[in-house]
């Protein structure tokens, strides 16, 4: 009686082992299957046309995921402008722009240009941009900048760095410069390269699928084991029974 308890006990606990690694499986496969759909969404929302700002963001309120990589069109008038060292692209130009025609007053952070030797210049008077809205930096590219009356220089692309430095309420986010009209007539710049919001799902896609096939194979050893055991203990015990019975016949 005990050994048949033993045996289910045994039996159950490799159910539940198996269970265990081909549901972690299954939810590595719905982690792939979810990044692939949010790439998906995020191209598809790249490629519409571009909106007003005003129509789909507002200041002081948290930039919704569903708007993030839209293209946008704004004008306005630039206030500041500052550095923005250790990017992807080197050092880039970053300005506030003070946006025309929105609901309530509001300012928002552009990635305008590449900077080269030459010290910021920004046009004066109204500009009129195209540009795609991309999520505050969290990462700070550069730790050793300050934001002092002596520097301009900012540790990530963010508007809460600006808080308490300026008077105007902030949007959320910042825009990454695609086209610049200053009195009608297109500036020259040396445009950061356009890039996208990386998506929220961890990892990459064939890195959850070679999750995928480490739990199934770990569910199938963990099945096979006593099989495996079973045969290995049989070949053991028969090889054993041939060698006794070779040395009784040598006897």
């Amino acid at each position: 009686m005990k050994t048949v308890v033993k045996q289910i006990a045994f039996a159950l606990v490799l159910l539940i082992t198996a269970s265990l690694f081909v549901s972690l499986g299954l939810w590595q496969w719905s982690r792939a299957g979810q990044l692939q759909e949010l790439k998906r969404e995020l191209d598809a929302i790249s490629q519409i046309a571009p909106v007003s700002l005003n129509e789909i963001h507002q200041p002081q309120i948290p930039l919704d995921g569903a708007i993030v990589n839209r293209r946008v069109e704004v004008s306005g008038r630039y206030l500041m402008g500052f550095r923005a060292r250790g990017q992807s692209g080197g050092e880039y130009e970053v300005a506030l722009l003070e946006v025309s025609n929105s609901r309530s007053p509001g300012a928002i952070l552009v990635a305008r240009e590449i900077l080269g030797e030459s010290d910021l210049a920004l046009p004066r008077g109204e500009v009129e941009l195209v540009a795609r809205i991309l999520p505050a930096q969290q990462e700070d590219f550069d730790p050793n900048a300050r934001l002092t009356e002596q520097s301009d220089d900012l540790v990530r692309i963010s508007s809460a760095l600006l808080e308490g430095q300026v008077q105007i309420p902030l949007y959320d986010g910042y825009l990454l410069l695609q086209s610049e009209k200053s009195d009608g007539v297109a500036s020259q710049l040396r445009v950061i390269p356009d890039q996208l919001a990386r998506p929220t799902v961890p990892g990459y896609y064939w890195q959850h699928i070679a999750y995928v096939v480490i739990w199934f194979l770990m569910a199938v050893v963990t099945l096979y084991l006593p099989f495996y055991q079973r045969r290995r203990t049989k070949l053991l015990s028969s090889g054993g029974e041939d060698r006794e019975g070779g040395r009784y016949e040598r006897n």
